[in-house]
């Protein structure tokens, strides 16, 4: 019964959106990427043009539809329109309108 038990919530659990992966953008402001690990972890690296590189660890969630994802770092949520596709054999990702591409 625990056997079964704990298979039916691996299940359910793995029902919902994931991304995985290495995304980077160069923005007016410097590099932006951030790197999307299975159980909703998330990596934000940003690189400025002035000032000192971060790096900081949090957690993504979609909603429901997978249209929007709201990334979540220091206790601080933002969501953000969510679009994921491929151009020219290239993966991206859009987080409001803004392209980041998927790394090698």
């Amino acid at each position: 019964v625990c056997v079964i038990l704990a298979c039916s919530l691996l299940t359910l659990v793995s029902c919902g959106k994931s991304l995985s992966g290495t995304y980077e953008s160069d923005t007016p402001l410097g590099d932006v990427t951030y790197e999307f690990a299975l159980g909703g972890k998330v990596t934000k690296s940003t690189d400025p043009l002035i000032g000192k590189s971060e790096t900081v660890e949090g957690e993504y969630k979609f909603n429901d539809e997978g249209t929007k994802i709201t990334l979540t770092f220091n206790d601080e949520s933002e969501t953000y329109e969510f679009v994921e596709g491929e151009e020219n054999g290239v993966k991206y990702i859009k987080l409001d309108g803004w392209k980041y591409t998927k790394a090698e």
